[in-house]
C-alpha cells in the first residue's frame, strides 16, 4: 500500500519533543514516528481494554494494589469467619434447637441482613430476643 503525503503544523516545541523521541520509539524519522502516535492513539479510542495502552509499570503497580487489597479483604473475611464460628458454637453449645428453629432463625436473619444491609447489632438481636416468650425462638 502506498503512503499519501499530507502536511502538518506543529508547534516548535512539539516538533523538538518528537526528534527527542524518535530514537526510543525506534522511528527511523518523523513519518514513522507519527504514524506510530497516530495508530497508538486511534487504537487507544477504539478499545475499551486500556490496559493494551498504559505503562507496563502503571499495570504493575495497579495489579499490585489490587492483590494487596484483596489479601487483605480476605484476611478480614476469614477472621470473621472465624469470630462468627466461635459465637455460633458458644450459642449452639447452650441451646438445644429443634431443625425447625433453626431454619426460622436462618430465614428472619436473611431478612434482617437484607433489610438492615448487614448492619446488625449485638444489642439490637438482644432486643429482639427479649420480647419473644420464652418457649419460642422465632415464629
Amino acid at each position: 500500500m502506498s503512503k499519501e503525503q499530507m502536511t502538518i503544523r506543529l508547534y516548535p516545541e512539539t516538533r523538538r519533543q518528537m526528534d527527542s523521541w524518535l530514537e526510543e520509539s525506534n522511528s527511523k524519522n518523523r513519518n514513522e514516528f507519527v504514524e506510530k502516535a497516530l495508530r497508538f492513539y486511534m487504537g487507544y479510542l477504539g478499545t475499551e481494554n486500556i490496559t493494551e495502552y498504559l505503562s507496563d509499570a502503571l499495570v504493575a503497580t495497579l495489579r499490585g494494589i489490587i492483590a494487596d487489597s484483596t489479601n487483605r479483604t480476605n484476611g478480614i473475611l476469614f477472621k470473621c469467619a472465624v469470630e462468627q464460628g466461635i459465637m455460633a458454637h458458644t450459642i449452639a453449645a447452650h441451646f438445644r434447637d429443634t431443625l425447625e428453629d433453626r431454619r426460622a432463625l436462618r430465614g428472619y436473619v436473611v431478612d434482617e441482613v437484607k433489610r438492615t444491609n448487614g448492619q446488625i447489632r449485638f444489642e439490637d438481636a438482644q432486643d429482639v430476643q427479649r420480647q419473644l416468650p420464652d418457649d419460642t425462638w422465632l415464629e
